[in-house]
């Protein structure tokens, strides 16, 4: 048991909050919990060091102890903690059997947005019933056009014939098709192949260790910084599916079915959705510089992949330690925080982009109308599959009884996006447990706010370790809490209501209607099979 206090005793007007981290491997989150205040459970592990970055994560759990015991409380390493922080996913079944005053770090069933297989696959089915000149239809080109290898060879076959056709049809020659090749359960780059023959290449790999593969478009050209092709993670937080109420205990052994909140038209459209995105984030830079595909250089995987793990042993790579702008940017080496890459967004030589709705064309700069394009891409995918989060959550009971305010559940996701020339982002992938190890300070200091804030926005809705049990829960969820702000946390609300940044200069905020209609739209085609 690990805590950051170093009295002799706990203050009895301080909140007690426990984050047991016995099951992952990122001490990060354990210095992030320390940072706040709070305590760490590791069930007695010797791998945690006592020290990470400076931080100190060894100390007496006698505190709590003293704490409890004039309440008549006892302590379990098992099952006292509020939050659980897991590396891998939870099955429904362990949901059920949570608690009303239990967190845990994952969605039952999130691998209908993480699984790359299964979130293209729904995209693209439902960008096959659009008109290209809609506004969804145009939004959907954030999601490159993708082919399932075990179950979408003729969609693929028909693509590859209908570009061909495109190409003969037109008087100047383009460049050839690119396809990268991606395993379903795939990281880190691993087993990633480029092609311009997608369907050569799938004969030597389908089968393959039992592997089912993902065929995407390779998008080009893409926005470089000093000649390197980039990408940007993006860390988005999900905090409810259901539209929850306070907890009301009735007689025993009677609990409360759920009923959704009701909605009228666009205005409840979005209830019970609760997703934020980090104003910070991580910038990837190759190794190698940028050129476009060939035969001959599709195999360069640092001039092509973006990868941490593919480029960090390269001969000169380096993560960014250099300050040298007035707000602290890092602006060197290969990975770089979003100050920077605002800054040098905004500084792009003066050229037309395409301004796709009035909620861009009211942005001021070009870093605040990129935002709004994340945002919206953020927004489209996760609608993409809430029917099934939604669907899956409510049938573990987390959202009836007790645990009628639906909060057992939040999930921390890494969003991979590239850029183009045209500053348009291209979702590559979406990871359910993205990665916190820290190689450097720079990931460290990044890592540990992002998770900080993971922390205090979940912290209003969380009681203190001696007020747990059900009827107490109860009335602490039916008092006011000061709920944190973007003003307070890195994290900028885009569902239900998109607020402003929490960075200078930020858009003004809200969806406008005609983002609404896509999200109407998104939500029904979901539907139709």
């Amino acid at each position: 048991m690990n805590d950051v206090a170093h009295d002799n005793d706990v203050d009895t007007l301080r909140k007690v909050i426990v984050v047991n981290c016995s099951q992952t491997r990122y001490h990060v989150v354990r210095a992030a919990a320390v940072a706040l205040g709070w305590y760490v459970e590791d069930e007695n592990r010797e791998d945690v060091p006592a020290t990470f970055y400076g931080v100190a994560l060894q100390s007496d759990v006698r505190l709590l102890t003293k704490r409890l015991v004039p309440r008549g409380l006892s302590y379990d390493a098992g099952s006292s903690p509020q939050i659980q922080w897991l590396d891998k996913s939870v099955l429904p079944s362990r949901v059920a059997a949570l608690s009303c005053h239990h967190r845990v770090n994952h969605f039952p069933v999130m691998h209908v947005v993480a699984r790359k297989a299964v979130l293209f696959k729904r995209l693209m089915r439902i960008r096959r019933q659009l008109k290209v000149d809609s506004a969804l239809g145009a939004a959907m080109r954030g999601f490159p056009w993708s082919f399932s290898a075990s179950t979408e060879l003729r969609q693929l076959e028909q693509f590859l014939r209908d570009q061909q056709q495109q190409q003969q049809q037109q008087q100047s020659p383009r460049s050839e098709l690119f396809f990268i090749l991606k395993p379903n359960r795939g990281c880190q780059g691993k087993g990633i192949v480029l092609t311009p023959e997608p369907l050569q290449a799938l004969e030597t790999l389908t089968g393959k260790d039992g592997e089912e593969w993902l065929v995407q478009l390779y998008v080009t050209p893409p926005l470089c910084i000093e000649l390197k092709k980039f990408d940007l993670r993006i860390y988005v937080l999900l905090t409810s599916v259901v539209a929850g109420r306070p907890p009301r205990l009735r007689r025993r052994g009677m609990s409360q079915p759920f009923r959704p909140a009701a909605s009228a038209g666009s205005a409840g459209l979005l209830d019970g959705l609760q997703l934020f995105v980090h104003h910070e984030g991580l910038v990837r830079i190759c190794a190698e510089e940028y050129a476009a595909p060939s035969r001959t250089s599709c195999g360069q995987v640092r001039v092509h992949l973006t990868n941490y793990a593919v480029n960090k042993s390269a001969e000169g790579f380096s993560v960014g330690v250099a300050r040298e702008t007035s707000d602290g940017a890092v602006c060197e080496g290969n990975k770089r925080d979003f100050k920077f890459l605002q800054h040098y967004i905004n500084a792009l030589p003066d050229q037309e982009h395409d301004v796709h709705s009035p909620a861009e064309a009211a942005a001021v700069t070009r870093w605040e109308c990129l935002l709004r394009r994340i945002d919206l891409c953020v927004m489209l995918t996760m609608l993409s599959g809430l029917e099934e989060l939604r669907r899956e959550f409510i049938g573990t009971g987390a959202s009836r009884g007790s645990r009628s305010d639906g909060r057992n559940c939040f999930e921390l996701l890494g969003f991979d996006f590239m850029l183009t020339e045209d500053l348009e982002p291209v979702l590559m992938e979406v990871n359910h447990s993205p990665s916190l190890f820290c190689d450097s300070a720079f990931d460290f200091e990044t890592k540990r706010r992002v998770v900080m804030d993971v922390f205090r926005l979940l912290e209003p809705h969380v009681p203190s370790l001696e007020a747990c049990d059900d009827a107490a829960y109860a009335a602490y969820q039916a008092t006011p809490h000061a709920v944190a702000s973007s003003e307070t946390v890195g994290f900028r609300q885009i569902s239900p209501q998109r607020t402003s940044a929490a960075t200078a200069g930020s858009d003004d905020g809200q969806w406008f209607e005609e983002e609404m209609r896509m999200f109407e739209e998104i939500l029904r085609l979901t539907r139709v099979r």
